[in-house]
């Protein structure tokens, strides 16, 4: 029996959802306090970030070496 990839309920509508926990994350260092935070499957330029350590709020930025936070005014 194969491994499902996507969520049956979202399959019913035509949607492919990956199952929760089987997208890949990407996981970058708070410029506050430099604990890893998981941004998500996708690190978005412009995207907020709030975290859930020292409450310090950053934006992905896009670098060329990859997506990095910033500390957000």
């Amino acid at each position: 029996m194969a491994k499902k990839k996507f969520d049956p309920l979202w399959e019913i509508v035509g949607e492919k959802i990956p199952l929760q926990g089987q997208e890949p994350g990407v996981d970058l260092p708070c410029p506050h306090c430099h604990v890893p935070l998981h941004v998500g499957p996708a690190a978005l330029e412009g995207q907020r970030v709030t975290c859930g350590l020292c409450a310090g709020s950053s934006q992905v930025v896009d670098a060329l070496e990859g997506p990095r936070l910033e500390a957000a005014e």
